[in-house]
């Protein structure tokens, strides 16, 4: 089966809306959120996704899909816990040790939020968790 996670992040603002809708109607899976600090990656894109997200929270039971890349994972996924979405990604090399990244993971599970993990190839935790 294949699903569809349709990111936002290029949505204008002044036709948020009318987009949200429209790919909900077009049975999107998820809306794939991209939250970008501005120091992991060089765009910041906190406060509109966060808009956005509680925007389509309200208007919609489609699942949302949040990517953060930021520095402070754990900071983030505080704030998105109470948007309870379905999905928590993370790049792994934004954690200082091995003991914080399963602590996140136990955390999001126990929220009921699935984890998905990302890092790049020359990223030091290479085992399986």
């Amino acid at each position: 089966m294949v699903e569809i996670s349709t990111s936002i992040l290029n949505v204008p603002k002044e036709n948020s809306m009318k987009i949200f809708y429209g790919l909900e109607v077009a049975h999107t899976d998820y809306f794939h959120i991209d939250v970008m600090d501005g120091k992991f990656v060089p765009k910041n894109t906190v406060e509109l996704m966060k808009e956005y997200s509680n925007a389509i929270k309200q208007m919609s039971n489609i699942p949302l899909d949040v990517h953060l890349m930021v520095e402070n994972v754990r900071e983030f996924i505080d704030e998105y816990v109470g948007i309870e979405p379905n999905i928590i990604t993370f790049h792994l090399e934004a954690f200082s040790s091995e003991k914080d990244i399963m602590d996140t993971i136990n955390y999001l599970k126990e929220n009921n939020i699935k984890v998905r993990n990302i890092y790049k190839a020359k990223y030091k935790y290479r085992r399986s968790i």
